[in-house]
């Protein structure tokens, strides 16, 4: 067996402060596996992204363990070279690892890690930032927004106490959008979500079909409706038959140009995006990362 090295970046703060308070646990199981781990401890923000850009070469990947935002700034640090990028979830959602099929449970992690199956992923660029999940823009946007700032639950309680408060606040807002070049819209936007992952929201399936390789967005576009046709139809966002709403169409693209003469509410891989933007573009970068996942058979 070819003894590999791993680089762990471990956001402290991850799952209100969990990473920690596992972290003895996870030593004890990488210790057991015959290669070696390193761990690298993050600071402040962007700082991931720095410590991986600057260690990746003296590895043979380079891990988050934390979560959809660990991995966000990990990868913004190493999308386009050759090192391998890995995750153990340990965040709020962790809708990313749901994505490449690595569960929340670190024995089982750690062995895909050491299995170091691999390959090749689309990345997303959202103005000059990096994303490797997804972006929610409009009511998706809001949601994240009061789940970062809510007290009160935590991992998947927080995205439905943050869904079921903002019902009652969000109004569609007049936004013009834009796939490929072509006008799709300009009618009151409720959601568009931008998938390169099928998952958001901790296990919501708002792009179901989306695949992190296949070079092309899943775009999930929701017009105007009624609150109560969203509580009737919310169970399709766990099934993956949002798309049989007919408020709702599912597109693909590789470039998107969303603008408003409002201010858009928008997250990216659950990290909140400028709050006063009223455009933003997105673009989809195929092929450009390695990442290791438990890939179906």
């Amino acid at each position: 067996m070819k003894k590999r090295k791993y680089a762990v970046i471990v956001n402290p703060v991850a799952g209100w402060g969990k990473t920690m308070r596992l972290l003895p646990e996870l030593r004890e199981i990488t210790e057991t596996t015959g290669h070696r781990f390193d761990y690298y401890y993050t600071e402040r923000m962007l700082h991931a992204a720095q410590i991986a850009d600057r260690i990746h070469r003296e590895y043979d990947a380079v891990v988050a363990f934390g979560g959809d935002g660990t991995a966000n700034e990990v990868m913004n640090g190493l999308a386009g070279t050759a090192t391998p990028f890995g995750i153990i979830p340990e965040g709020s959602g962790n809708d990313f690892a749901r994505s490449i099929h690595v569960p929340k449970m670190l024995k089982k992690a750690v062995k895909i890690l050491t299995d170091y199956h691999f390959r090749l992923m689309d990345v997303g660029t959202i103005e000059d930032r990096i994303f490797i999940n997804g972006v929610g823009i409009g009511f998706d946007g809001l949601v994240n927004y009061r789940r970062k700032n809510t007290g009160i639950f935590r991992g998947s309680a927080a995205y439905l106490y943050a869904i079921f408060s903002s019902l009652k606040l969000w109004k569609a807002i007049p936004a013009n959008v834009e796939i490929d070049g072509r006008k799709i819209s300009d009618d009151p936007i409720y959601l568009v979500a931008i998938g390169n992952g099928w998952s958001v929201g901790g296990g919501l399936k708002l792009t179901p079909d989306a695949e992190i390789d296949d070079g092309a967005f899943n775009i999930c576009h929701i017009r105007d409706l009624p609150i109560w046709k969203i509580l009737l139809n919310f169970g399709k966002l766990k099934n993956g038959r949002i798309s049989r709403v007919r408020e709702v169409s599912m597109k693909l693209g590789r470039q998107i140009l969303i603008s408003s003469d409002q201010a858009l509410p928008i997250h990216f891989d659950g990290e909140v995006f400028d709050p006063g933007a009223r455009e933003v573009r997105i673009s989809i970068v195929p092929q450009s990362a390695y990442v290791i996942g438990n890939w179906p058979a």
